[in-house]
């Protein structure tokens, strides 16, 4: 048998925060897309996506959806392979702001070459920035 018999670990994290600040209410992976992770050159593995609302002072934000697009290898061609409703909110010195976290039921094993990327389908102003961190490593 060919198959590989010992388990393979992330080398390193690949979790850096990517900012939305704009709306894109395309399914197809048309449209503006923020990029969430770059797959390293020996690929990777994603778990989920944390949505978290960061507006820099307290107030209500929008109810709205997340979506999460994986491209191919060259980077192009996004597909929507998740996507979770982040409910109204108010965020105040005593109260945290929305939250949504979408995990994959099975882990998303990237290739060298391909881009996860977000978006959401409203901002109505600074209420509505959100920032995504993936669950993330490059092998």
């Amino acid at each position: 048998m060919s198959a590989n018999t010992t388990p393979i670990f992330v080398l390193q994290g690949n979790t850096k925060p990517a900012r939305i600040a704009a709306a894109n209410t395309a399914s197809d992976g048309s449209g503006a897309l923020v990029t969430l992770v770059t797959a390293g050159t020996a690929g990777a593995r994603v778990d989920g996506v944390r949505f978290r609302n960061s507006q820099a002072v307290a107030g209500i934000t929008s109810a709205l959806v997340h979506r999460i697009f994986l491209s191919d290898t060259a980077g192009t061609n996004h597909r929507l392979i998740g996507e979770v409703a982040t409910a109204t909110a108010t965020r105040s010195i005593t109260a945290v702001g929305a939250t949504s976290i979408f995990t994959f039921d099975q882990p998303i094993i990237m290739l060298s070459g391909q881009i996860m990327s977000v978006v959401q389908s409203l901002y109505t102003g600074a209420g509505d920035q959100f920032d995504a961190c993936a669950f993330a490593g490059d092998y």
